[in-house]
């Protein structure tokens, strides 16, 4: 948490602002009054359309966070400079309310560092953090705390999180990670035996934690493949790293903000995978559940529940078979990877992960091509037949972004701003505002 470069950071804001078009409030959009605003909780579903949220809830034991709380809801639209977004350029619209070029993090189209809301909470003596199930040199992460011009320059990202005076950085690990290593005041934990004397209340929390469970440049398990993987009591769930986010950050008397990604729920898309996405999704709902109890009861703190981008075209058929999805119990990545490496035929893969052994002749020929990612889709292609599925993308080739809307959902004092249909970097604009109050 810092509390300077205020005015450094407003003067940088108005020239990187010139020029740039302001997108119109949305019809009958409220003045925002953000005057009892004192935390702001961000929940950023990445690649998280209204079709994976409808996939979520029909895949879920219970109500999603939709069903919660009298939220305000509207929708955005993500298009950046370069017509469909990637995180890079939603997550700048987001952190900065500045729009910009795909790769592009917290810089205007050119060049120029924009300030983020992370960088105006530290001004404004709030506490700070970041949690994502991605590594925070991420897009989405990365986007409200440095600026480059291109999303790869991953050391370039890790310096600059050295000089921020973030109190929370939870995520999976990656290369650089040593650069935030030995930081005074800061507590490291590396593994869900480190976090479960907090979680529990034996151990007082810290006023500062890093936490980035896994090894070398590997990201966190699946939420779908945690216990086959051996992930389950080792990795820190998403739920898990926001209840420690908010237990430490909740402690200063001045405030916070908190961004949380689901960022897998944007890999699953990619793989076209729906049992991977709702299972991504109940993970990032049972987080978002975190931030509500959290804020309930209180007057003092905005909720807000959105998504980068939707990554897919997911779309629903006639009489989707939910039974196909709940009875698969790993990834596709996973089921392709026992066919791969020789663990399994395709045939004892598919009934031992996907639950499926009557394979036609079709299928069986799609899943003896042995042609690394491409067979990987090849299983996608097969169970979303199965489950009545579709995507904009199929026979073999992964998906990608698209330029849907979407989804906004906002709680707390403030909340009626978010209504309405309103391009992105607006959030951006609305979220400087509150953490200025």
């Amino acid at each position: 948490m810092r509390r300077s470069r205020a005015w450094v950071w407003a003067l940088v804001v108005f020239v990187a602002a010139v020029g740039l078009a302001t997108p119109p409030q949305p019809a009958g959009a409220k003045a925002p009054d953000f005057s009892g605003v004192k935390n702001v909780i961000l929940f950023i579903g990445d690649g998280m359309g209204p079709n994976e949220v409808k996939l979520g809830k029909l895949m879920a034991d219970g109500p999603l966070w939709t069903d919660a709380v009298p939220w305000t809801t509207g929708s955005l639209a993500t298009a950046s400079l370069d017509g469909v977004t990637d995180s890079a350029a939603a997550g700048t619209a987001l952190a900065t309310g500045v729009e910009t070029h795909n790769g592009q993090l917290s810089t205007a189209p050119n060049g120029r560092p924009v300030e983020t809301v992370l960088e105006r909470a530290e001004s404004n003596g709030k506490a700070t953090g970041l949690v994502t199930t991605d590594a925070e040199t991420g897009a989405t992460p990365a986007a409200f705390a440095a600026h480059v011009m291109s999303r790869d320059w991953k050391l370039a990202i890790t310096r600059q999180y050295v000089k921020q005076g973030i109190e929370v950085l939870l995520s999976s690990s990656w290369k650089y990670t040593y650069l935030l290593d030995g930081r005074s005041g800061v507590t490291y934990i590396d593994n869900s035996t480190d976090l479960a004397p907090y979680l529990a209340g034996e151990t007082p929390w810290p006023t500062s934690l890093y936490g980035f469970p896994g090894e070398g440049n590997r990201p966190l398990a699946y939420n779908l493949d945690r216990e086959e993987t051996g992930a389950v009591g080792v990795q820190p769930t998403l739920t898990d790293f926001t209840t420690a986010a908010l237990n430490v950050l909740g402690q200063d008397p001045n405030g916070f903000f908190l961004m949380v990604e689901g960022g897998q729920i944007d890999w699953c898309g990619h793989q076209r995978d729906a049992a991977c996405d709702a299972a991504e999704v109940e993970e990032f709902a049972r987080a978002v559940q975190v931030g509500l109890d959290y804020a309930s009861g209180r007057d003092d703190t905005l909720v807000l529940v959105t998504a980068d981008h939707e990554t897919g075209g997911l779309n629903f058929g006639s009489g989707i078979d939910t039974s196909v999805i709940a009875g698969q119990s790993a990834t596709d990545m996973f089921i392709w990877r026992q066919i791969k490496l020789g663990r399994l035929t395709a045939e004892q893969a598919m009934a031992t992960y996907a639950g499926i052994t009557d394979l036609t002749r079709t299928e069986k020929r799609l899943l003896t091509q042995y042609d690394n990612w491409k067979t990987m889709m090849e299983i996608s292609d097969v169970l979303s037949a199965r489950e009545h599925l579709t995507w904009a993308w199929s026979d073999g080739s992964p998906a990608e972004h698209t330029a849907t809307d979407t989804p906004m959902y906002a709680f707390g004092p403030g909340q009626d701003a978010f209504a309405g249909r309103y391009a992105n970097e607006r959030v951006g604009r609305l979220l400087l505002e509150a953490v200025s109050d």
